[in-house]
């Protein structure tokens, strides 16, 4: 079984299969960033080597990838030069809307929803 995230992905998967994966659910609606990390969190299957649950209940989540889930939403949101930086300025913007915060215990990468899942 193939799997997805890992460093011989990210270097031999062709566009197309990364446009799949970054297009799965997109149906023509405008999405926010926000629900983009949910959808990949919620296909563990497909996205867990590089973004998954710390804690659901709680709504703490770590990216394991940060390149590759960039990658991923610059395919989804047609932005070729998307990195993590530009990724994760949007984040932050969501700790002012009360959407993301960083949990109690403050580490490199781990996020939480305000309101979980």
């Amino acid at each position: 079984m193939k799997e997805r995230c890992s460093a011989v992905d990210t270097k031999t998967t062709g566009i197309e299969e990364l446009w799949s994966e970054a297009d799965s659910s997109c149906s023509g609606q405008p999405i926010h960033l926000w629900q983009f990390l949910r959808e990949l969190l919620l296909k563990p299957h497909n996205y867990g080597r590089c973004i998954r649950w710390l804690n659901k209940e709680k709504g703490i989540f770590k990216i394991e990838d940060s390149a590759h889930v960039a990658r991923l939403w610059g395919l989804r949101k047609n932005r070729p030069a998307m990195n993590y930086d530009k990724l994760s300025r949007s984040i932050r913007q969501y700790y002012k809307k009360g959407i993301i915060r960083k949990p109690d215990v403050s580490q490199r990468l781990v996020y939480q929803f305000v309101h979980p899942v």
